[in-house]
């Protein structure tokens, strides 16, 4: 029920700043919100092939770039090559496992102090990520 509720909220976001609602942008859209484990591309594609007809690896990725575009989802970076994408868009800090590439969130706000990046410029954002193993790659509770 709480994807849903956060699509109807996407549709009504992406009209406000001038984007076409596609069946292809829903689609994408629900399908990161109703997932945690951060997806890639790829990922989204092959979940999503047999569900909507006509639907690429191209529109996925040009789907993705207009949401991120659009403040809609953003970016994970990741160890790897591979883009993962994240549908909670308020501030919050991921943990990447090296051993199976999990990311979790958390809720974990990194500081900056103002003054010291005040001769570079002004900051934006910032984001904290951890990396380790998981209790799962670890073989058990931690």
């Amino acid at each position: 029920m709480l994807a849903e509720k956060k699509v109807e909220e996407f549709k009504k976001k992406a009209r406000a700043m001038g984007l076409k609602v596609t069946p292809q942008r829903v689609a994408v859209y629900r399908e990161i919100v109703s997932r945690n484990d951060h997806p890639s591309a790829e990922e989204l594609y092959e979940r999503l092939k047999d569900r909507l007809e006509g639907i690429s690896l191209t529109t996925v990725y040009r789907t993705l770039a207009s949401l991120e575009n659009a403040g809609l989802v953003k970016r994970v970076p990741t160890l790897k090559d591979k883009v993962r994408y994240d549908a909670r868009v308020e501030p919050h800090s991921h943990f990447i496992c090296e051993k199976c590439g999990r990311i979790f969130d958390l809720d974990l706000l990194p500081q900056v102090e103002p003054n010291a990046v005040k001769e570079i410029g002004r900051v934006n954002s910032c984001s904290l990520i951890c990396y380790g193993i998981c209790r799962e790659c670890e073989g058990g509770e931690v």
